[in-house]
Order: structure tokens, then C-alpha cells, then sequence
């Protein structure tokens, strides 16, 4: 059995004979408690609120460099492609099977990365959805930061 002492303020006082399992619930801990993180070095955290957001300047070259060999396929075709690229053709460039997969890649991994570098995707790509003859057509063009990036000639990186 243990003996507790607690003090609160200029108050002292002893509890005995009490379990381990009483001692836990008397201070509070379950065996669930929060550990607080060790820094990661190289985290980026996103901003919290939408004021942060505008203040913070987008980085497109850390947006490439921080991108996967098929986000920067995916960049570099669409680039290429100024009138569109329809999502099936697109699809077989990236080695995907089906053009559902683009928007995993798209939504899933170009998303993440581009709010890391405070950037929107309407700023790096634009998609319609259109129905030709009843067939649902998605086709990708190229957006602003990748327009002025065919006008301005920048290196790839």
C-alpha cells in the first residue's frame, strides 16, 4: 500500500494505504498521458489560420524540389500540353493503368506538398469535366505558375 502526500497552496495532507490503481486515479494519470514531442528538425508545419496563410509568400522551387518523380512528370506533361491534356492520356505518360489514379496524385500527393509551400493548385493546374456524346472527359492545363513558367522560360529543376 502507498502513502500520499498532497499539498495545495499552503496546505499539506497525507492519504495511506492506498493502491497503486487509487494512487493513479488521485493524480490523474491512466497510463494514456501526453508526452510532449521532441522537435523534428525539417517539419514544415501548415499555418493555422487564413491570415497566416497571406502573409506567407508561395515557393514554387521548393514546391518542385519537394515533389515525387510523377509530380514532376505530372508538372512536366501538363507543361507541354498549353491547349490540355485529357486525364487517359495523361494517365498512360505518368505509367498509371486508369485515370482515376491522377487524382490521387494530384489530390493526394501534389495537394500535401503544395500547401507546405503555400501555394494553391489553381496556381499550377486547372481541370474541366466535360461530356462528350455522354462519355465523362476530364482534360488538365497547365495554370499560372506553370503558364509563366513556359513564358519565362525558367529551368527545370
Amino acid at each position: 500500500m502507498a502513502n500520499v502526500t498532497v499539498r495545495k497552496g499552503d496546505t499539506e495532507f497525507q492519504i495511506h494505504d492506498l493502491t497503486f490503481e487509487q494512487v493513479k486515479e488521485l493524480i490523474g494519470v491512466n497510463g494514456y498521458g501526453h508526452v510532449p514531442k521532441s522537435p523534428q528538425p525539417n517539419v514544415r508545419t501548415l499555418p493555422t489560420s487564413s491570415s497566416k496563410w497571406s502573409e506567407r509568400r508561395p515557393d514554387f522551387r521548393g514546391f518542385l524540389e519537394a515533389l515525387s518523380s510523377r509530380g514532376k512528370d505530372f508538372v512536366t506533361i501538363v507543361k507541354q500540353h498549353p491547349d490540355g491534356i485529357e486525364a487517359n492520356e495523361l494517365a498512360g505518360k505518368l505509367g498509371y493503368k486508369d485515370a482515376r489514379q491522377v487524382g490521387g496524385l494530384t489530390g493526394g500527393g501534389l495537394a500535401k506538398i503544395a500547401k507546405l509551400h503555400h501555394i494553391r493548385l489553381k496556381d499550377v493546374y486547372r481541370s474541366t469535366v466535360t461530356f462528350p456524346d455522354g462519355q465523362r472527359t476530364r482534360t488538365f492545363y497547365p495554370s499560372k505558375f506553370i503558364y509563366d513558367w513556359i513564358h519565362d522560360e525558367k529551368p527545370a529543376v
